[in-house]
């Protein structure tokens, strides 16, 4: 399978919430772990119409890499909602999902590969950005889109296997826990 350059399959996205129709809950943060995250800022008397439009479907990224050790911060709207983000993210989507299923490039970004190679690509002195022009740039496996489609199906049930077992792990933990205490108490007895 060949390598494409990604700048051909997305597109920059430059949304701003200018009058004003997303309030404060509609802002997030991105997260090194790839997902959204309520806001740590205080928005109080903040203008909120510089921020940017995250709707659905698409991704946000910090390009800011120096104070995030070796990973992005970046996340995938797979919502109904929008979302607003700093101004400083950069917020863009699949061009043709076509060619390219988002869920897919969600898949790739996840990987360890990508934050090293984002963070070998970060240019600057005092602070290291991984820009739209770099994005454009990463090289990515491309298989048909019906391959993407089963390799996605297969991810999203692993995820949910995943999900599954840590439910039944931390039940089984609470089980464990509450059994060691009655031993701890019935010892303390004797």
């Amino acid at each position: 399978m060949a390598l494409t350059k990604l700048g051909r399959y997305i597109e920059l996205l430059d949304l701003r919430n200018s009058d004003n129709t997303y309030a404060a809950d509609a802002v997030v943060g991105l997260s090194t772990q790839k997902t959204t995250i309520k806001t740590k800022a205080d928005l109080s008397g903040v203008s909120l119409t510089s921020y940017k439009l995250f709707p659905p479907k698409s991704f946000a990224y910090v390009p800011d890499t120096s104070r995030r050790g070796d990973k992005v911060s970046l996340a995938y709207n797979n919502s109904n909602e929008t979302y607003l983000v700093s101004s400083i993210s950069v917020v863009f989507k699949v061009a043709d999902i076509h060619f390219l299923l988002p869920d897919y490039l969600y898949m790739y970004f996840n990987r360890p590969e990508f934050d090293r190679y984002a963070r070998f690509h970060s240019w600057g002195s005092a602070r290291e950005t991984f820009d739209w022009e770099e994005m454009c740039s990463v090289e990515i496996p491309l298989p048909s889109i019906d391959i993407q489609k089963k390799y996605v199906a297969v991810y999203k049930a692993m995820q949910r296997n995943l999900a599954v077992y840590q439910a039944k792990a931390d039940d089984l933990k609470l089980v464990c826990d509450g059994f060691l205490d009655k031993l701890k108490n019935e010892s303390t007895k004797a």
